[in-house]
């Protein structure tokens, strides 16, 4: 009996039989081609780049309505590798110079990109590797007509090193349920992470050394524990125990799902407000099943990321609208202007190079050096506000100046649209998103100048520690909890508080129970998440006592790690 630890993507207690997959390429022999046969090489990449691009096209229609729009994005993002010219020509190339067969080429030049991207610091390069990983098996698959069956997967706990995105969304159109994942890649913010979560799949990343461990005929993956891990070929004890623990773990779900009609209201009466992130349209019969009272985040690089050129205004006003009537035009919905950049791009836009793109030309220092495109977006949101409870939002603020340009934006916008004649929301609510620290630091300054702030804990995170979040060397590091971070949000916080303008935390914390307690100590009262995220928080916060959290407030400021904070928290849990 053993255990391995690791990190834990989406809770749950699982025992079975591990099915391990522990050899990912195909394999494919390389010979000469003559010079007549190269123009039917590269007929041949053609043809299994359109049969590739067709399996994404299939793939994704098969799976609107059963995965959320969003999540299928990661398909949008091979598609665009396909179409890369660069990608494309070096494999033509290289059959017409070494004469080698195509399947050959693919794999070579593949594995030059992944090397180049891999050697990176930056790991959303690292995750741009794994999506050429992905792309390059599936035209391999093509090119040797190699048919794959999911069948023995179906009821177990895969173990593998990696797992394409592409790869998980079809085993899971082929109608396998996957008990769990073990991997030992560590990405938990990556595609995989995000699948996993909408999925609903228990998943553990970042298992060290997986293939010299002796699985057995059964294990035990759990991750719900406190240190997510799990145990190979328990003992009958062990079972016995998990067994029960399983139980517990369900009727715990049960008992989140009787109160999803109830208001998110503490035990002494403070309302807290459970909002949902979103990427574009809404699976709106599963949106209505969790019952969230607003909208605290549209993404809307992801609806410019589905399109072939940039969307129009008429466009983007349809989609908007439509998103607010679905959800309810009473519901205020926050709409994100356009948020490309680092690990975000367009097919149809190329960005400039940057050796660190996190802090490059992202956000609102995109929008303002494309104003064409900015106020495309902005007369949309603007017409689409009109008659609804929507507000908008700039991401990647950095200072005050920004903003200032931002605003004259908007009232260009708000002027053209007035000699137009056309109807629009004129005195629409705009607040920002606070994701760099020197907001934080002058947040009175910004209170005066916006409606409401809304802190995205991923960016504030990686920015405040100088630690990226996608770095697997630096995971430990990097924590929502670490007090510095605490710090920051609760003076956003307090820069809400005497200015009488709402904050909200719209990032991944928001949606996890611990941290959750924690941005409410620091007097945070709106919090928006993942929509399967709802239900659990709805649940916490009405057992809850909002003034015995105030309490905690100053002990956990004093706190000296992360650590500390989430064992002051936790036994507050614990106690409940």
């Amino acid at each position: 009996m053993e255990t391995v630890e690791g990190k834990g993507i989406y809770q749950g207690i699982v025992i079975g039989k591990p099915y391990i997959e522990n050899k990912k390429n195909v394999e494919i022999k390389c010979y000469d081609i003559g010079e007549n046969s190269l123009d039917g090489e590269i007929e041949r990449l053609r043809d299994a780049i359109e049969a590739s691009k067709l399996e994404i096209k299939h793939l994704k229609e098969s799976l609107k309505g059963r995965i959320k729009k969003e999540e299928l994005q990661i398909l949008v993002v091979h598609k665009m590798l396909l179409e890369d010219p660069q990608f494309m020509s070096d494999i033509k190339k290289g059959i017409k110079k070494e004469k080698k067969n195509v399947e050959y080429i693919v794999r070579k030049v593949a594995d030059k990109y992944i090397a180049m991207f891999e050697s990176l610091y930056d790991p959303i390069y690292k995750q741009r590797a794994l999506d050429i990983k992905d792309i390059s098996e599936r035209i391999i698959y093509n090119l040797v007509f190699m048919s794959t069956t999911y069948r023995e997967l179906d009821g177990k706990i895969l173990i593998a090193k990696e797992i394409f995105p592409s790869e998980l969304l079809k085993i899971y159109y082929s109608g396998i349920k996957l008990a769990g994942i073990i991997l030992e890649y560590a990405g938990e913010t990556s595609h995989i992470a995000i699948l996993a979560r909408a999925m609903e799949i228990p998943t553990l990343m970042g298992g060290k050394n997986i293939f010299s461990v002796n699985w057995g005929e059964k294990i035990i993956l759990d991750t719900v524990a406190k240190v997510p891990k799990v145990i190979t070929d328990p003992d009958e004890k062990t079972l016995l125990e998990y067994e029960k623990r399983k139980r517990e773990f369900e009727e715990k779900k049960l008992e989140i799902e009787k109160t999803i009609d109830l208001p998110s209201v503490t035990l002494d009466g403070e309302k807290i407000n459970l909002y949902i992130n979103i990427g574009g349209r809404l699976d709106i019969t599963e949106i209505n099943r969790k019952k969230p009272e607003g909208i605290g985040l549209l993404r809307t690089e992801l609806i410019y990321m589905e399109n072939d050129e940039f969307p129009s205004q008429d466009k983007q006003t349809k989609i908007y609208g439509n998103i607010s009537e679905e959800f309810g035009l009473e519901k205020p919905m926050v709409i994100r202007t356009l948020d490309i950049g680092a690990d975000k791009s367009l097919p149809y836009y190329t960005m400039e190079p940057e050796e660190n793109p996190s802090l490059g030309c992202r956000g609102l220092r995109f929008t303002l050096s494309n104003r064409e495109i900015f106020k495309t977006q902005i007369k949309a949101i603007l017409r689409a506000a009109y008659g609804k409870n929507i507000k908008m939002m700039h991401p990647m603020v950095s200072n005050i100046r920004e903003l200032q340009e931002a605003k004259k934006v908007v009232e260009e916008c708000k002027l053209e649209l007035s000699i137009e004649g056309v109807p629009f929301k004129e005195d629409i609510e705009t607040g920002i998103m606070i994701e760099v620290p020197s907001v934080v630091l002058i947040a009175d300054t910004f209170a005066k100048e916006v409606d409401f702030f809304s802190i995205g804990t991923n960016d504030l995170t990686q920015y405040v520690l100088a630690t990226d979040r996608f770095a697997e060397s630096v995971h430990d590091i990097y924590n929502s909890l670490n007090p510095a971070v605490l710090k920051a949000i609760r003076m956003v916080a307090e820069a809400g508080e005497k200015y009488n303008k709402k904050v909200s935390v719209c990032g991944e914390m928001a949606g996890e129970e611990v941290s959750a307690l924690a941005l409410i100590a620091m007097g945070i009262k709106y919090l928006s998440m993942i929509p399967s995220s709802v239900p659990k928080l709805r649940s916490l916060i009405r057992k809850v006592n909002y003034k015995e959290l105030e309490k905690l407030r100053e002990p956990i400021l004093q706190c000296r790690s992360a650590k500390e904070v989430r064992e002051i928290l936790e036994e507050y849990l614990n106690n409940l």
